[in-house]
């Protein structure tokens, strides 16, 4: 199996590296080797990798930052994902698109299932929603869409190694408790 893997510089990409099944070519990207916001060069290095399987780990996930950077936002992720969708529907392969739970609104007092009604909040949340909207419209059924939350890994940043650090170096810490999520380890 032949597979393109985009967002190379994250957590979630290195551990589907890291743990890839053997026989399996993994080509991976970083914003520096494959630009997703530029159609013209997803569909070269698509059409020159021709993989099974396209999996879209790339994401602007500065969540704060997206509220005034929202031409970025969603450019990588609304634009992106169309375009790696077009892409796959061009050359026939696979498309596991990486979305996140922020395309709700966070008032369920229950755990949330993949047909409950959306409601992004934030310039992220309506982001990510439109490029999981560009998927479904370009690829219907055959696109998978994957929603997670607060993801962590044993490297890079993530709210978890911050906290570990934090109460190492603290002996009382102070942190928000205002929000409720369920942490999602990428390995």
């Amino acid at each position: 199996m032949n597979v393109l893997i985009t967002g190379a510089g994250g957590q979630l990409a290195h551990e589907l590296e890291r743990t890839c099944p053997s026989g399996t070519s993994v080509n991976m990207y970083t914003i520096d080797d494959l630009d997703i916001c530029n159609s013209d060069h997803v569909d070269s290095v698509v059409g020159d990798t021709q993989p099974d399987v396209i999996i879209n780990t790339a994401a602007y996930t500065a969540v704060d930052q997206a509220e005034s950077d929202i031409e970025l936002a969603y450019a990588v992720n609304a634009q992106g994902p169309a375009h790696l969708a077009q892409a796959a529907k061009v050359n026939n392969c696979q498309l596991v698109h990486i979305s996140t739970d922020f395309v709700f609104d966070g008032k369920s007092s229950v755990p949330y299932v993949p047909t409950d009604q959306t409601g992004p909040l934030s310039v992220y949340g309506k982001s990510k929603l439109a490029g999981e909207t560009s998927v479904q419209d370009i690829l219907g059924g055959s696109a998978l869409i994957v929603r997670g939350g607060w993801l962590y890994s044993s490297h890079s940043s993530n709210f978890v190694l911050t906290m570990l650090r934090v109460m190492d170096a603290h002996e009382r810490i102070n942190v928000v408790n205002d929000q409720l999520g369920t942490p999602t380890w990428s390995w």
